[in-house]
């Protein structure tokens, strides 16, 4: 066989390889309950009325913050804690209660004015809600 022949199916299938190599490499970057990038935080806000659960990576575990915008003038953050019972979906309660599942869903998440993001997050509980409750788009910061 042609050195020309060996080395273009070399580089054909070095080509190939590549995409198998990229993924855990992106995988590896998300390190709390590969969601998460570490020192980056995931705000997903709910409207009608404004609330919002951040979930923020720290370190090795995560953690998780209820902001409140409907309990009065201020803006209130009460932090506390989350476990995780699913991934990807990754499911979760927080110790607020806020509760659901977060779907990594490229580009397919809109917000209401528009903008477009990557994560869905379906809650099933939030404190001093009721259902029903509707997905919105999640953040990463």
């Amino acid at each position: 066989m042609p050195a020309t022949t060996r080395f273009a199916r070399r580089a054909a299938g070095a080509l190939v390889a590549l995409p198998l190599l990229a993924a855990p490499l992106a995988a590896a970057d998300l390190s709390c309950e590969g969601l998460v990038p570490l020192g980056q935080r995931m705000i997903c806000p709910g409207f009608e009325p404004n609330w919002a659960v951040e979930l923020v990576c720290s370190g090795e575990t995560m953690t998780a913050n209820f902001i409140d915008a409907f309990s009065g003038a201020d803006i209130a953050t009460t932090p506390g804690t989350v476990a995780f019972s699913g991934q990807a979906p990754w499911v979760f309660e927080t110790s607020h209660p806020v509760a659901g599942s977060i779907a990594y869903t490229p580009g397919g998440c809109t917000d209401e004015s528009d903008r477009v993001y990557d994560f869905t997050f379906a809650p099933t509980a939030a404190p001093g809600l009721s259902g029903p409750f509707y997905p919105f788009c999640c953040r990463i910061e």
